[in-house]
């Protein structure tokens, strides 16, 4: 081949209201932005860890999670963050639509939400550390 993927560029998630889908991964995931939102855009792009996350404004927004083989529902997005219990008892506290923590031998502390369109989302806490 004569090139190679390197990495996700953008991600983008369909919302009804973009003005409170953005005030929402603003203020409670605190999402910057990629560039410059004006209001009246018609969507608005903020940056995960270097791949962008665009809200694009839609008439209609599709259910994007799933159900895997086992019958658990799963989230298309999953975003890592650096402390995963205080995100987990923040997002409690102020929002609720927030899931029970659950860990995964060797896989570590997760727990999901849904955002104000109803995408189901998952936190991560990052690979355990093993115990010294």
């Amino acid at each position: 081949m004569a090139f190679q993927v390197r990495n996700y560029a953008v991600v983008q998630l369909p919302v009804r209201d973009l003005e409170a889908s953005l005030k929402w991964y603003r203020e409670r995931l605190g999402i910057p932005f990629t560039f410059q939102y004006k209001e009246g855009d018609q969507e608005a792009w903020l940056n995960v860890g270097g791949v962008g996350l665009g809200l694009i404004h839609c008439p209609e927004v599709p259910n994007l999670d799933f159900t895997n083989s086992q019958g658990q529902l799963q989230p298309l997005i999953s975003l890592q963050v650096d402390n995963i219990h205080e995100a987990h008892e923040e997002l409690r506290k102020n929002w609720p639509d927030v899931g029970e923590m659950v860990y995964k031998p060797q896989g570590g502390y997760s727990f999901t939400f849904r955002d104000p369109d109803g995408h189901l989302g998952n936190l991560w806490g990052g690979w355990p550390k093993e115990d010294n």
